[in-house]
């Protein structure tokens, strides 16, 4: 922490603290004694992409928004080259679109070389150029091994009130399959019913002081929608971040979040160890502590 000020060290030291404080996983996986042996193929997985290419901020002002490319992207490379096939969604089935801050080399330091390589795949994809509307995701759900919400502000403007969304994560998030949520994505988690089977489990997001920064040095203004660690917590999910813009994923038995764009190792890591759980059989059940 060397060369930081006084208040920037005790925000850190604060943020470690409570991350080292975290309770243990709610729910564990458990397989089912009678169930078959053999494990299943890698399937399909959902992407649930936002359409969203506008953010109105508290001040009125507008700015260009979407879904952060890395994000996206290094979810999308893990469980492509672990050998799932990718199907994507949207609301309206509209071209999911990238938010320009996500194509920053700053925001790819680890693979700088993915950057061209993912604005290829986005401009020429035909999967992602003509997404499944959120309708016909629901109606063929149980195709589906896997679902995952990239991050990004416009989350917040399309995915977050949308009851489609919502229920498409109810149903494979019941269902024991993974439900991966990226950086404001987690945010979903705050509209869910509390009956939800996997209520209060552990969690994590961006947190107060990167939605702070965001806001201070690249949006220019506050969002509508934030505080998500908050309001996770104010819902009754247990909400840890760790210090700012470092890698960080929580795995709490089938549900897989992560904090911010530098945790994509983090997170694909305990996606595809979730997805291979669930390919084994078996299900969640509360952890004894």
């Amino acid at each position: 922490m060397k060369g930081m000020s006084l208040l920037a060290r005790s925000i850190a030291l604060l943020g470690l603290s409570l991350l080292s404080c975290a309770s243990a996983p709610t729910s564990r996986w458990v397989r089912d004694p009678s169930a078959k042996q053999e494990t299943r193929s890698p399937g399909v997985v959902l992407f649930v992409m936002t359409a969203a290419d506008e953010q109105i901020l508290r001040d009125g002002s507008q700015r260009p928004t979407g879904y952060f490319l890395s994000e996206f992207y290094e979810a999308y490379r893990s469980v492509r080259d672990a050998g799932y096939e990718v199907v994507f969604a949207s609301p309206g089935g509209e071209v999911p679109v990238v938010d320009p801050e996500s194509t920053n080399p700053k925001y790819w330091k680890d693979h700088p070389e993915w950057l061209e390589e993912a604005r290829r795949f986005v401009a020429q994809d035909e999967r992602i150029r003509a997404p499944l509307t959120l309708e016909a995701a629901l109606a063929r759900e149980q195709e589906f091994q896997a679902v995952i919400v990239p991050g990004g502000q416009g989350v917040m403007i399309d995915l977050l009130e949308d009851e489609r969304a919502h229920e498409l994560i109810v149903k494979m998030g019941s269902s024991h399959r993974p439900v991966g949520l990226i950086c404001h994505a987690p945010a979903i988690l705050t509209r869910l019913p509390r009956s939800v089977s996997f209520h209060g489990r552990r969690v994590t997001s961006v947190s107060w002081t990167e939605e702070w920064f965001i806001e201070t040095f690249v949006m220019g203004a506050r969002a509508q929608e934030r505080d998500i660690g908050g309001r996770l917590a104010e819902r009754g999910w247990q909400h840890e971040a760790a210090f700012p813009g470092s890698g960080h994923a929580v795995r709490d038995c089938n549900l897989v979040t992560s904090q911010n764009p530098f945790s994509g190792a983090e997170f694909s890591a305990l996606f595809l160890e979730a997805l291979e759980d669930f390919r084994r059989g078996g299900h969640c059940e509360a952890s004894d502590g």
